[in-house]
């Protein structure tokens, strides 16, 4: 089969499109002929090394978890799929296992699900990691109709997500992002719209029931300046402050600071899918590349300025 694989940590360098081996499925998974897959800054992360202490440092290692495809073949007692079967999902990349950026991907049925009716393969993949982020951090900040809600990195593939889901919450959605994509952010329903430079953080005249830091960068000392009483602020880069400012934070300023993390149980996917169903949820893909092409992907996705999520075709 062809993929995209990498031979070592490192940038492009150590990736490479080629031939490597068909898989075939074990007991409880799927064989999945890979038509969509989806970059997420977690992959960036793997492929550079950051997270071998997860990933393992077994080579060639194919790089990429959100797919969309058809099951090609259904491996020893496993149930509840057939062959020829449009599912989507995640491969769990995380624990060392092969990623999607295949023509073919084994993956556990636990992993799997079908891809809702009037559902694209390409929207299917931009789905998963990202939106399921957003959605679990908007509850880990306690979103509810009439919140004041700031979203950093709002234009990007967890935060266009989150926007959409907030606004479909109720809540009042000010978004941070350039000033080329404010009337983006405002298309996906953003209220208010301010810079994402520390100084405009500086300079914004309200304060906000919770933060959700998609981009997870903004400065604690910010956060706690930019929440009300009472406030949360999630970033998907959550590294906790030390014990003492914690304990000031919440003792002293009554604010929260914690981790917002993906979530993947199946009431949050038919939540997702619930969503775009109804059309208040839908994925923005304004780049795509093919497999042959996905170095250029990764490029785009670690030092570029796209919106939404970056697709690659298989």
């Amino acid at each position: 089969m062809k993929a995209f694989f990498s031979t070592a940590f490192g940038g492009p360098e150590v990736s490479f499109y080629g031939e490597l081996p068909d898989p075939s499925p074990g007991i409880g998974q799927l064989l999945v002929e890979v038509i969509a897959v989806s970059l997420n800054a977690a992959d960036i992360k793997i492929k550079r090394g950051d997270l071998k202490s997860y990933t393992g440092s077994v080579f060639p290692k194919i790089l990429g978890s959100d797919f969309a495809g058809i099951v090609k073949e259904v491996g020893p007692g496993t149930t509840g799929f057939n062959r020829g079967d449009r599912v989507y999902g995640m491969t769990s990349v995380f624990t060392g296992k092969p990623g999607a950026l295949a023509e073919l991907l084994t993956v556990d049925k636990v992993k799997v699900r079908p891809v809702p009716a009037g559902m694209t393969f390409e929207e299917a993949a931009a789905l998963p990691a990202a939106s399921l982020t957003a959605i679990n951090g908007l509850r880990t900040c306690m979103i509810t109709a009439g919140k004041e809600l700031l979203i950093n990195g709002a234009t990007g593939g967890v935060g266009h997500f989150a926007v959409q889901i907030a606004k479909a919450l109720g809540a009042v959605v000010t978004a941070t992002c350039s000033p080329d994509n404010a009337g983006f952010a405002r298309k996906l329903g953003a209220h208010n719209v301010i810079g994402y430079r520390r100084k405009d953080l500086v300079s914004a005249g309200r304060k906000y029931d919770a933060i959700l830091d998609a981009y997870g960068r903004m400065e604690y000392a910010d956060a706690r300046r930019l929440l009300k009483r009472g406030g949360i602020y999630a970033s998907t880069l959550f590294v906790p402050p030390s014990g003492i400012s914690s304990f000031f934070l919440k003792h002293v300023y009554g604010k929260r600071l914690t981790a917002a993390n993906m979530r993947a149980e199946p009431e949050d996917y038919q939540e997702i899918e619930r969503m775009f169903l109804e059309k208040k949820l839908y994925p923005v893909i304004e780049n795509y590349f093919t497999l042959d092409k996905a170095a250029s992907a990764f490029e785009l996705a670690e030092h570029g300025k796209h919106r939404g999520k970056i697709v690659v075709t298989v």
